[in-house]
């Protein structure tokens, strides 16, 4: 399993795109994605380095989205994404060691129909899960 992103809450994607451009050099690597199957609007970003861990943005599409929620509090990191190899089996592995399934697997735009799943580890964090 590899760390394959870190995902951010935001209200507005282009202010996060700016800010983070100009605290850490990040730029867009995605094109700004409306997904209405997970009720947001995404995009990657990404450091100049060749091994920079990309950041998501993630910003609410509707006050019914699952990240809605999370502006209203203090916090925005959102989640910690893995790349992995069979999602099925990735998420019966969490499910026998503690882990809630927040949603099964879906297809998502941002990554061209690859499913992802969400869980909520033990530890009281948010893990997405991309299948290769």
């Amino acid at each position: 399993m590899k760390l394959h992103h870190v995902g951010i809450v935001t209200d507005d994607i282009e202010s996060a795109i700016r800010r983070h451009k100009e605290l850490f050099g990040f730029v867009p690597i995605t094109e700004v994605v409306d997904d209405p199957v997970q009720k947001v609007s995404v995009v990657m970003i990404a450091g100049p380095e060749a091994d920079s861990v990309p950041i998501e943005l993630i910003a609410p599409l509707s006050d019914d989205s699952p990240v809605s929620q999370i502006l209203k509090g203090r916090a925005r990191l959102y989640h910690l994404c893995f790349l992995v190899e069979d999602i099925e089996e990735s998420l019966r592995n969490f499910r026998s060691h503690g882990a809630i399934i927040i949603s099964a697997p879906v297809t998502a735009e941002l990554y061209e129909g690859k499913r992802i799943a969400f869980v909520y580890t033990p530890d009281k964090y948010v893990v997405e899960l991309l299948e290769k």
